[in-house]
């Protein structure tokens, strides 16, 4: 068994680079890493179903800030054309989920890259 001690300023200090690293540009900066990994996902999704006629449903997929202010953030990932639904969701075609699958597959990844960002500005 291993013990530490640590006095209550070390604690506090600790606390207060926690908070500064998940507030404002720092937390909207890790949201983005996270939404990143989404962005990567759906895209090699998009090119596995071979989801390609333009291009653009490719082209359109990115994360993006979406709102949030001070203490949130958010972060919007998927594409912008209209038409991308209908693949994801197999109207009028076979299903091809790759924001589904981006997601379900991602959220461990999306998860660490978020944690890895803000433990980088507390720093």
């Amino acid at each position: 068994m291993t013990t530490g001690r640590a006095d209550t300023s070390q604690v506090s200090a600790a606390l207060k680079r926690l908070v500064e690293a998940a507030s404002g540009e720092g937390l909207a900066t890790a949201m983005m890493a996270g939404g990143l990994v989404f962005e990567a996902k759906a895209k090699a999704g998009i090119i596995r179903y071979d989801f390609i006629d333009t291009g653009a449903t490719l082209n359109s997929t990115q994360a993006r800030p979406s709102g949030g202010s001070g203490d949130s953030a958010e972060v919007q990932v998927g594409p912008t054309t209209e038409y991308a639904i209908y693949g994801e969701l197999g109207i009028g075609q076979s299903p091809k989920p790759f924001m589904r699958e981006a997601f379900d597959g991602g959220k461990g990844e999306a998860t660490t890259a978020v944690a890895a960002e803000l433990k980088g500005s507390m720093s």
